[in-house]
């Protein structure tokens, strides 16, 4: 499958412009695939807030990584949502008898406050009351995740395992971050050892296998359920 190469464009802001600055990633996205726009973390909360507020005519990603905000128009594949809803379901599946622990999808912002960053993983799993980042009004971000699951899009790829996954080992919270790959049956997790500073790194590349999370047993081939390669 081709991969499109991208081009990210870094814009300022408009001082006096009459549009908000919401209303410029939008109508930058209806001719940019991404939009990369320098912004501070107050102005990403109130752009997502009004994105999320306002009937746009599409659905948006909104993150905010390394002092920009990051926009995109949500065009997943549908292997990537079938492999979400395969993961959210087996999860749920699995955590049905545990009353604290709720699995939840990517509409919930995760705060990363040593790194800045507020992204929408495509699974947040969450074993106690969510600790929220204070805002007034406005869209609040989780500060304390249990487990992350990101499924690889070919646009963010290497920002998710980079970027993200440094700043996601900074969660005290966090114990196991989980990346999948929508082409091929290839899981890769990290399981935190004791601090954020140490982690085991284990990669399963066949529907034979079953990937662990502990006590927990999640098998490659209820991931790629009904999953073509």
């Amino acid at each position: 499958m081709k991969t499109r190469k991208l081009t990210l464009k870094t814009i300022p802001i408009m001082v006096g412009a009459t549009l908000s600055l919401a209303q410029q990633i939008v109508d930058r996205l209806q001719t940019e695939q991404e939009v990369l726009i320098r912004a501070s973390l107050d102005e990403y909360w109130e752009v997502a807030s009004e994105i999320g507020e306002e009937n746009f005519p599409m659905e948006y990603d909104i993150e905010y990584i390394d002092g920009h905000i990051r926009a995109r128009i949500e065009m997943a594949t549908d292997f990537h949502e079938l492999i979400v809803a395969n993961l959210a379901g087996t999860l749920r599946t699995i955590f049905y008898d545990y009353p604290a622990v709720r699995v939840m999808g990517s509409n919930r912002t995760v705060y990363v406050e040593l790194c800045t960053m507020a992204v929408k993983p495509d699974l947040v799993v969450m074993n106690q009351p969510s600790d929220l980042f204070p805002r007034k009004g406005q869209e609040a971000g989780i500060k304390n995740p249990y487990i992350l699951v990101e499924v690889f899009s070919d646009s963010t790829q290497k920002q998710d395992r980079n970027l993200k996954l440094r700043c996601y080992k900074q969660l005290d919270s966090v114990q196991y971050i989980i990346y999948v790959d929508q082409y091929l049956p290839y899981v890769s997790v990290y399981s935190k050892n004791g601090d954020v500073h140490h982690w085991f790194n284990d990669d399963y590349d066949s529907l034979d296998s079953v990937v662990t999370l502990g006590d927990i047993a999640l098998p490659m081939r209820d991931i790629y359920h009904k999953v073509s390669f």
